[in-house]
């Protein structure tokens, strides 16, 4: 809880990729409060107040699940709004912003992204899904202790700096401080 607020604040692809773990999280431990209690919440050492905020933050979160219909797969609402904000971001940032910091970011890990979109076989995703895809998937490896290839984590890198220049613009875009090019703003 404390953290999803945090990262939504600071960085919004990291508040994605947590707030997927959360779900994972919760599936994996069968929507049972008592069991996220004694798994995850217990390893927070709060206090009483703090404690019981985050258990209700996990009980709304399940409901939210239920509500939504993402008991057993699918992301919350909120966070496909977001991906959808992002995508469309990225579009703004290659075409109507010329950022050409993130055009060579982009250009840097495009053949990684071919290299995805060609893994998940016919369904077509954008730039943008199958950079979260990585990054999760290579969070999840680690989180369950597993070795990532050289060529995965160099992959990753190259994808990691385009999304953090992406989370970046994005706060300036939320905050109203993203500017046009020069000889666009006349």
């Amino acid at each position: 809880m404390y953290i999803s607020r945090k990262l939504k604040r600071s960085n919004i692809v990291e508040y994605v990729l947590y707030m997927w773990h959360i779900e994972e999280l919760i599936r994996s431990l069968n929507h049972d409060i008592n069991e996220i209690e004694h798994a995850v919440i217990v390893s927070f050492n709060l206090d009483n107040k703090k404690n019981a905020d985050m258990i209700q933050w996990y009980v709304d979160l399940i409901e939210q699940m239920k509500e939504e219909r993402i008991k057993d797969k699918g992301h919350f609402e909120e966070l496909n709004e977001i991906l959808a904000e992002l995508s469309y971001l990225h579009s703004s940032l290659l075409t109507v912003y010329r950022d050409t910091e993130y055009q060579t970011l982009l250009a840097g890990a495009q053949d990684d992204l071919e290299a995805l979109q060609a893994k998940s076989g016919n369904k077509k995703s954008s730039d943008i899904e199958l950079a979260m895809n990585a990054l999760f998937g290579v969070l999840v490896l680690k989180l369950k202790g597993k070795k990532v290839s050289e060529a995965t984590q160099v992959a990753v890198k190259s994808i990691s700096k385009m999304m953090g220049h992406l989370a970046r613009q994005y706060n300036k875009m939320k905050e109203g401080t993203l500017e046009l090019p020069s000889e666009m703003s006349n």
